[in-house]
């Protein structure tokens, strides 16, 4: 198994949920408002798969989407993309699933099935608030090649396992990757950073941070005595982690 963390970059993120891409070199210096947040999905390599944890913010630089540039800096196409595993539908997580060519929403991987969650597409389309693009998330229903989930808890393919936690989201999912005696667990944003793991606390930023919380005690403890490698989205510094 290979993993290739593909940063997406560095956003000041504003407290109205706005995003605006930045020099990593700047984030030194603290934000008028807001705070800084590293965007980074994962390309994880298992035999012929090549699959994609989350798909970024979508930003564009000279007409190109960043995240498909860094896959093509890494050897493959976008078309080369088996799966996507979508955690949640916030915009930072999932915007990067297409691209506009014209008033036309294009996905950019178009020979990936992709993973979400029916249940957290249903929440999220009813919510009014700043962390979705509602503009993205009602194109990208048309696509295709979309898996929509309806299991709280199961197997994607003999090296994938999802679970339903919540948390961060109500009806965020989880996955676990596995081959040989490796195990990689991503735990999407209710466990964003290694310095969560630092702290046992409920965070504000969680429609359940309690329950969140509790996930992080469990999987920390899973981690040790299994010896998982643990990603992190939005690590500053650390994208990853083995135990």
């Amino acid at each position: 198994m290979r993993i290739i963390p593909l940063l997406e970059g560095v956003y000041e993120v504003s407290t109205k949920k706005d995003f605006h891409y930045i020099d990593p070199n700047l984030t030194n210096i603290k934000p008028k408002e807001g705070y800084y947040l590293t965007v980074r999905p994962f390309l994880v390599q298992i035999g012929n798969e090549n699959i994609l944890i989350d798909a970024g913010y979508g930003t564009e630089e000279d007409c190109e989407s960043i995240l498909i540039r860094k896959l093509k800096e890494n050897g493959l196409n976008s078309s080369a993309i088996t799966k996507v595993l979508i955690s949640h539908l916030h915009k930072d997580h999932v915007n990067g699933i297409g691209s506009w060519i014209g008033d036309e929403f294009v996905c950019n991987f178009p020979n990936a099935k992709i993973y979400i969650q029916q249940k957290e597409y249903d929440y999220a389309i009813t919510q009014n608030n700043n962390s979705y693009n509602y503009e993205r998330l009602k194109k990208l229903k048309n696509f295709k090649n979309i898996v929509w989930m309806n299991e709280n808890e199961g197997d994607i393919s003999d090296h994938i396992h999802f679970k339903v936690t919540g948390g961060h989201v109500p009806f965020q999912q989880v996955f676990w990757l596995k081959e040989n005696n490796e195990i990689v667990f991503y735990g999407a944003d209710n466990l964003p950073q290694l310095n969560y793991l630092k702290y046992h606390a409920a965070f504000k930023n969680d429609v359940d941070g309690h329950k969140a919380m509790e996930d992080r005690l469990q999987w920390e403890e899973q981690a040790k005595n299994e010896h998982w490698k643990i990603l992190f989205y939005h690590g500053k510094r650390t994208e990853s982690k083995q135990f």
